[in-house]
């Protein structure tokens, strides 16, 4: 079985998704991860961990120990520069990823789905987690990659053959319910943890709870998440020490990630399995 994630910079893979990457991972599923950027533009949390100049290259460092500490294979960068937010001046730079050349990203990604044949695709959804630039980006061309792949001679090659690995099978998008960072900061509070509170902007990031499909409880795989957190100590605010909470308090706060199924879109008031793979299990024959 394989699942392929696409996501825009180093920590994408760890706080949204990490227990779900963990979770089949562990289960014996070949877990891929494209990178698209190596978040130049991000914030330096711990003034020792880096430089401006350096953090390039110890934000990928920190990609690797993340991949390591899921249990996924090592990364996919591909080399554009993260675009900072909406409006920033980085946003022009040539290399910036919301510069890049639709159709390069999009037939790369395309040829990695072919070539790999994940039954399961993974990203963001359309509003980025809180409307990042970087983070659309790569739902639309991973979005536009997966629908393509699966209108190409080659997949019609695959999905005939006698061995049929349900290639591309599930598109899923990442997705938090709206208010969750004001949620987040009040259940740390409970705990003792004087967190701060999301700036106006940020109180109604998020979606609407009946837009959500898939809740994974991803409790059993809180150690690896919070070690994948604890990778990217250039992101690792000091104010939210998950890794020093009480396991149960650390499972309230982390332990669910939210999916919507995009692919295939399911009926209106369809339950959906909350198991990215169902129905799946027993479609691919065994690979080296």
């Amino acid at each position: 079985m394989r699942l392929l994630a696409c996501f825009a910079h180093p920590d994408d893979e760890a706080f949204p998704v990490g227990g779900t990457l963990a979770t089949y991972a562990a289960k014996g599923v070949q877990v891929r991860l494209i990178c698209a950027t190596l978040g130049e533009e991000g914030e330096i949390r711990q003034p020792d961990s880096a430089t401006r100049e350096t953090l390039p290259q110890v934000r990928l460092k920190e990609l690797r120990g993340s991949c390591q500490s899921l249990g996924i294979g090592q990364p996919i960068v591909l080399g554009y520069r993260d675009s900072g937010m909406d409006g920033d001046s980085a946003n022009a730079h040539p290399s910036a990823f919301v510069q890049a050349d639709a159709e390069e990203v999009v037939a790369f990604i395309e040829e990695q789905m072919l070539s790999f044949q994940p039954q399961v695709v993974v990203t963001f959804g359309p509003d980025g987690l809180y409307g990042h630039p970087d983070h659309i980006a790569i739902h639309l061309h991973t979005t536009s990659a997966f629908h393509r792949a699966r209108s190409s001679p080659l997949f019609r090659e695959q999905t005939t053959s006698d061995n049929d690995p349900g290639c591309l099978s599930k598109l899923f998008y990442s997705v938090r319910p709206k208010g969750f960072r004001t949620l987040m900061t009040m259940k740390l509070r409970e705990a003792g943890i004087d967190a701060p509170m999301p700036p106006p902007e940020r109180l109604d990031d998020g979606v609407d709870p009946e837009l959500i499909h898939v809740e994974m409880d991803v409790s059993d795989m809180i150690e690896q998440k919070i070690a994948s957190q604890l990778s990217h100590r250039t992101q690792q605010s000091p104010q939210r020490p998950y890794h020093k909470l009480p396991r149960e308090v650390a499972c309230d706060i982390l332990g669910q990630e939210h999916f919507t199924q995009a692919y295939p879109e399911p009926a209106p008031g369809v339950g959906i399995p909350q198991d990215m793979f169902e129905g799946l299990w027993s479609t691919a024959p065994s690979r080296p």
